[in-house]
């Protein structure tokens, strides 16, 4: 690997923070990223980029897990703690049981599901 990938990262992160134009960010970082050949390397870069960017915005990654899929529209059920910079993904995870997960920019983390609760039961 030429570079780390937290120097990658803040490199794009600067390049898309700073740019007027980023119609071409994106190619010419994957050009860069392959004459380097750190191309496998991709995912974690834009991941890495991503938690800058969100520093610099001030702003939050949800990420809410589900045990089924809900009707109701989760960003209603989120609009008290939502800013306009935040976002959100909704995931749905049958092997919950029932309740859901919460995770803030992958640090906080709440278990509000069946399995949690069971496995803490059992685990102590």
């Amino acid at each position: 690997m030429k570079y780390s990938i937290n120097s990658y990262a803040k490199a794009l992160a600067d390049a898309i923070y700073f740019s007027n134009n980023n119609s071409q960010i994106g190619e010419n970082f994957l050009n860069v990223l392959k004459k380097n050949r750190d191309e496998n390397y991709a995912k974690k870069i834009i991941e890495e980029t991503e938690k800058i960017l969100r520093q610099r915005d001030n702003s939050k990654k949800f990420v809410i897990t589900f045990a089924r899929s809900s009707d109701k529209n989760p960003k209603e059920l989120l609009k008290d703690i939502l800013t306009e910079n935040d976002s959100y993904e909704i995931k749905v995870r049958p092997e919950l049981i029932a309740g859901m997960t919460i995770k803030i920019n992958d640090n906080f983390y709440f278990d509000g599901s069946l399995k949690g609760k069971l496995d803490k039961l059992f685990n102590y």
